[in-house]
């Protein structure tokens, strides 16, 4: 468990770079849109864009279980206010990205037939 926690610390700073390659796919795709030209050259952006949204979010799924591991740490703080803190928004993190995990596999299609509307709405509380 704790090498998946290494590794997916580590992939922090490849979803980072992916993050700004997918916003510049999407400022490119706006631009191409508002344009009117090469909508053969918007669709393809358009894809590049969706596809490294979903590579972010596979490279995602390891943090839920790190958030996990922060919380189960942070469960032995001698501070009790900062204790309940502390785990709290650890667990609420780590319900997040389960949430975020099934919104993933039902956008690969791993998971048919899911409500990804609901599934956004519950990741957002």
């Amino acid at each position: 468990m704790d090498s998946w926690v290494r590794f997916n610390s580590q992939s922090q700073a490849k979803e980072r770079v992916l993050r700004t390659a997918q916003y510049a796919c999407m400022l490119l795709g706006y631009t191409l849109h508002k344009s009117r030209v090469a909508t053969d050259l918007h669709r393809t952006i358009s894809d590049l864009e969706a596809h490294m949204s979903l590579t972010r979010k596979l490279l995602r799924l390891g943090n839920s279980v790190e958030a996990l591991q922060a919380a189960k740490r942070a469960i032995h703080l001698s501070d009790s206010v900062l204790r309940l803190c502390l785990t709290i928004g650890h667990l609420n993190r780590a319900m997040y990205f389960a949430c975020d995990n099934v919104l993933w596999a039902g956008k690969t299609g791993i998971i048919s037939k899911l409500d990804q509307q609901k599934w956004s709405q519950r990741s957002f509380r």
